[in-house]
Order: C-alpha cells, then structure tokens, then sequence
C-alpha cells in the first residue's frame, strides 16, 4: 500500500468537491486534511473554514441550507436541520484555532455552541438530531460531543465539556444494544421506538470515532472510563462481524448486505486511536490494518473512495461516495501511518 500516494490523490479529490449543502459531511474531510498539513490542501479547506463563518446565521448555526430531502432513501424522507447536525463543522474549526491561534475560529466555534446548548431536547435532556424530533441519533455521538468537549477546553467551559459527556451517555443508553454492545441508528421518544433499528456498520462507526476522540481530548473526566468502557465493548463487538475481505457488511449482522466502506474506515481509525489510549491490546490492530487496505485497494485512479452507503445511510440507500468517507480514508491512514510503515 503506497500511502503518500494514496492520500495524495484522495486529499486532491476532495478538494475539488467541496459541497456547501451540508456542513456536517465536509467536516471529517476537513479534520483528515488538516492531520496531514499539506500546505496546498491546508489553504483550501481554509476556505471552506471561512466559507462556514461568513454564512453563519443569525442564532449561531454553521448553515444555510433549507429542509433536506431524501425521497426514497433510507427511513429518512426529509429533516429540518438544527443546532445538532451543523456543529459537525465546529470540531474541525476548532483543530484549525489550535493551529493558527486565529480568534475567529474560537469566537465562531463559540456562537455555534451557543445555538447548540439551545437545541430542543428529550425529557432527559438528550439532543435533537433533527428538527422533527423528539429522537436520537447515534451519528451525533460523533457530531456534537467532540465538539462540545474542545470547546470546553481551548474556551476554559466546563459547561461545555460536561455537556459533552452527558450527550454521550444519554445516546449510549438509548441507542446501544446492552446485549450486543451495538448501536441502533434512531431512537424516537414519542411515539417510544426505533425507526431505523439495524446495527449498521457506520452507525457504529460514528459511536467509536466519537468515543477516541473525546477520551484523547478529556481523558481524565469523571465520566471517562464509562466512555472507554463503551469504546472497548463496540469495537470488541464489531470486530466479530469484520468479512474476511477485510470489509464490513453494511448492516453488521446481515452477510446478505452489501460490503460497505465507510463504516470500517472509521472502525480502522478508532482501533489505531484505541490502542494507543490503552483502551484495546495492539492484538486489534491487524483487523484495523485490513480494513483499510481492503480499502485503499478501491480507491480509483482520481481520488475518489468508492463502496460508501450515501446519507442517510439505513438500508436501502444507493453507494458511491461522500466527503466523510473521503475524510475517514485520511484519518484512518494517518492513525496506522506508524504500523503500515513496519
């Protein structure tokens, strides 16, 4: 696996297809360019960065988009975005404040965590992941607390740390499985249910991201061990449905679904995070190292990563590619960058 190479082509890919409809699903695109500091891509997602804070609006949102629609796809026909899901952009605004000292960012990131505390909630305070609540998904794991928990530190808020970990626990305890350490994708309070209740390999894909990347950033927080506890217990469970290509299937538990990439980019970069938290052994990290490169082995001659279930990801939905799973590539090579090399 030529790793220079491969990034290379996959960061230029992604540079070239900006998509300003939805903040969220640039962000990790954003998170794994800036990991790798090429300076060219560094000056272009810069752009985008500003893009997000010179359309901010009014209550603090990273968004100027109108009702999305999804018709046919998934269990999901349309959504009303809200604080929740255009926080995505805040976590890589923040890494971009930590490099360059550049007040905006912070101030910007500031005024988003603001319209965030504000959000609708369950009647346990957990937060909305649309407009059309109230419910829960486990995509904001990944989408809010990392968020959250930087913020808290680089903007000395406790608050806002705190915040992080309670969405963390509230979503843990609705949408993953006590049997089969799992997460469902959407909980529903009223009416009580799961609307889309399969254990999708991206679903959980969000969950452990979120989990490595809030204990890398509060790893002495009381509720720290409940979130490695959780981390361990996912992973351990995930790694037991891993195809012997290296792929997971789109729905964890169903080998009649399709092979899908995005979710085991994400499983690769939270083993080689985990590890290196002393939350899993190094025994996990060949299973992350296969994921990858049954990966990389796709990816086309132009950049792009194919074999990613498209948004909003529940079964049904047609594959091809998207920002984040553009962005989990990057990640995910720059976390095992180390192992490949050996």
């Amino acid at each position: 696996m030529n790793a220079t190479n491969l990034v290379s082509r996959v960061t230029q890919f992604t540079i070239d297809h900006p998509d300003e409809r939805d903040c969220w699903m640039k962000a990790s695109a954003i998170t794994g360019i800036l990991e790798w500091e090429d300076p060219a891509a560094v000056e272009a997602v810069d752009g985008w960065l500003q893009r997000a804070i010179d359309t901010q609006r009014t209550g603090g949102n990273f968004t100027y988009s109108d009702t999305v629609q999804m018709i046919g796809a998934g269990h999901i026909r349309s959504y009303t975005p809200i604080a929740s899901i255009t926080s995505g952009i805040g976590y890589p605004m923040l890494r971009r404040y930590q490099q360059t000292g550049k007040a905006e960012y912070l101030a910007a990131a500031g005024r988003q965590v603001e319209a965030l505390m504000s959000a609708p909630r369950t009647s346990e305070g957990g937060i909305w992941g649309r407009g059309e609540g109230p419910e829960l998904w486990i995509d904001f794991t990944y989408i809010m607390c990392p968020f959250l928990a930087l913020y808290g530190q680089l903007a000395n808020s406790p608050a806002a740390t705190n915040e992080a970990f309670l969405q963390y626990r509230l979503h843990v305890e609705h949408l993953v499985d006590p049997r089969k350490k799992l997460a469902r994708h959407t909980w529903c309070e009223k009416p009580d249910h799961f609307p889309q209740s399969t254990f999708w390999s991206r679903g959980n894909g969000w969950l452990l991201c979120a989990s490595v990347d809030l204990l890398a950033i509060a790893p002495d927080h009381p509720e720290a061990k409940f979130v490695a506890d959780t981390c361990k217990a996912a992973l351990e469970a995930m790694a037991a449905y891993q195809d012997e290509s290296g792929y997971f299937c789109h729905v964890l538990d169903n080998p009649h679904s399709n092979l899908e990439a995005s979710g085991g980019l994400m499983y690769a970069y939270a083993v080689a995070k985990a590890v290196d938290l002393g939350v899993v052994p190094s025994t996990m990290l060949p299973s992350a190292l296969k994921a990858l490169k049954v990966v990389a082995g796709a990816v086309e001659p132009n950049g792009k990563v194919p074999g990613v279930a498209v948004p909003p990801g529940g079964p049904g939905v047609p594959f091809d590619w998207a920002l984040f799973g553009q962005g989990f590539f990057l990640l995910a090579t720059h976390a095992l960058q180390k192992h490949l090399a050996a």
